[in-house]
């Protein structure tokens, strides 16, 4: 047997070696993305709202949901092709040196579709769901919310610092619930199935299951008493415009991949931050 013929047994082949590396690349791409979109979101929020900077201990439990959820992103990666999910499949051709089979103007297009359909079903949620139950107080009188520190900030600030925070938290959690929840969802749904790969029923299921955790999320900051009534807290997590939000956008995570729910997540975010504010200033105006 010749040197050669030895080296060959021993060493792996070369393009297992080549896609180890490239997930590994990925993998630690797509968590930087996401600690840093974290690590951006709140800050930028917090001087966004002009709110007491004692809250930013707040912030604490989601960064360690943060920080749980991106540790995952090495075997999520690995596991993607089995459990038929996309990934991210731009940023993966672009570090294996390949063309993708996709370009960022296709899918601006269908992103911008989806941010859409986004915003429109969480307005429907509001105008259909919370705006009535705001009016229908048991007490007769409508439910008082309380003043928005945001009123008080400049419409340029809004629109600005609005647009940082949308870009940051589109990153982070696409990263976290789409790319990663979705495929423990999917993972855990295909075991209980016993299937080798988790068919179209059950990613459906693994789609609302991570858009609920996804709205969940942005109930528990707000959700005050319910905190002490477990049945009010998990009915909520179902009324919040961002669980249905965050069906929409892992539907298209699951048809074009990581890179369009990050632009649709963005698109829909900096839209209503630009609305936020085009109706400050018209109430600005209006008021002089």
């Amino acid at each position: 047997m010749s040197a050669t013929d030895r080296f060959s047994q021993i060493d792996p082949p070369t393009d297992a070696v080549a896609n180890r590396s490239n997930l590994a690349r990925e993998a630690i791409l797509l968590m930087a993305m996401s600690v840093v979109g974290a690590i951006l979101e709140y800050p930028l929020a917090l001087a966004l709202k002009s709110i007491d900077r004692s809250e930013v201990a707040r912030t604490l439990p989601f960064l360690i949901v943060t920080a749980a959820l991106t540790g995952l992103i090495p075997a999520v990666l690995k596991s993607n092709a089995r459990l038929g999910l996309p990934g991210a499949p731009i940023i993966a051709a672009r570090i294996a040196g390949e063309r993708a089979t996709t370009s960022w103007r296709s899918i601006a297009a269908i992103a911008l579709r989806y941010a859409l359909y986004a915003a429109l079903l969480g307005a429907a949620v509001l105008l259909v769901v919370i705006v009535p139950m705001m009016f229908l107080h048991p007490a007769g009188k409508p439910i008082q919310i309380p003043r928005s520190p945001m009123l008080n900030i400049a419409p340029g600030r809004i629109a600005g610092m609005g647009a940082l925070v949308a870009i940051a938290a589109a990153v982070s959690e696409e990263i976290q619930f789409r790319l990663v929840l979705m495929a423990v969802f999917a993972w855990i749904v295909a075991r209980i199935s016993r299937a080798d790969r988790p068919g179209k029923g059950a990613l459906w299921i693994a789609t609302i299951l991570q858009a609920y955790a996804f709205g969940m999320l942005h109930l528990l900051p707000a959700a005050g008493p319910l905190i002490h009534h477990k049945l009010g807290l998990l009915i909520g997590g179902l009324l919040m415009p961002q669980t249905w939000e965050g069906v929409v956008f892992g539907r298209l995570y699951i048809k074009r991949g990581l890179e369009a729910s990050i632009l649709a997540h963005g698109m829909m975010d900096v839209g209503l931050f630009v609305l936020a504010a085009l109706g400050m200033l018209q109430s600005h105006l209006g008021a002089g």
